[in-house]
């Protein structure tokens, strides 16, 4: 895994939880390039599947990132 990758799950699953202000910060850095990979979106999932709890937005995040990798 990349070295931003484990910083950025730290930060994200630091208090298992993930807030809206943590979902504007990955949001901000995985669409930087106005592109998202397979590997960014999985990341998302994984951030999702490892946290206690999670907000709205990281849904409303990864549906994006979804319609981004399909094409849509």
């Amino acid at each position: 895994m990349a070295e931003w990758r484990k910083v950025a799950k730290g930060f994200a699953l630091g208090d298992g939880h993930v807030s809206t202000k943590e979902v504007d910060l990955l949001r901000e850095l995985i669409l930087k390039d106005d592109h998202v990979s397979q590997s960014e979106l999985n990341f998302l999932k994984e951030i999702k599947a490892e946290a206690k709890t999670s907000v709205q937005v990281l849904d409303d995040l990864i549906a994006d990132c979804e319609n981004m990798v399909n094409g849509q």
